[in-house]
């Protein structure tokens, strides 16, 4: 009985020093995951940020380019007006 019992403790001190090795392995698996994601997720946060300024890029040169539609309706205008205070164009 004793040997019987000795044989099974004996099985499973076995089996738990392959538990912890493998959670070893694990753990080190893990950090490498966590460090790739890390950096991923870096990578991310750059890429929503140059996202953000192009956007912001994008809506100034709308602005910009309305402003010169603005403009330039407003100078035409003027001068189709001037030309036909010449007598230029017709009324």
């Amino acid at each position: 009985m004793d040997n019987e019992l000795k044989d099974i403790l004996t099985n499973i001190q076995g089996e738990l020093n392959s538990i912890k090795k493998e959670l070893a392995d694990n753990r080190e698996e893990i950090k490498v995951i966590n460090y790739k994601l890390d950096r991923h997720s870096e990578r991310f946060n750059s890429l929503d940020l140059k996202v953000d300024n192009l956007d912001l890029k994008l809506r100034n040169t709308e602005v910009n380019i309305r402003k010169d539609i603005k403009k330039l309706s407003d100078d035409n205008e003027t001068m189709i007006e001037v030309l036909r205070q010449h007598e230029f164009l017709p009324n």
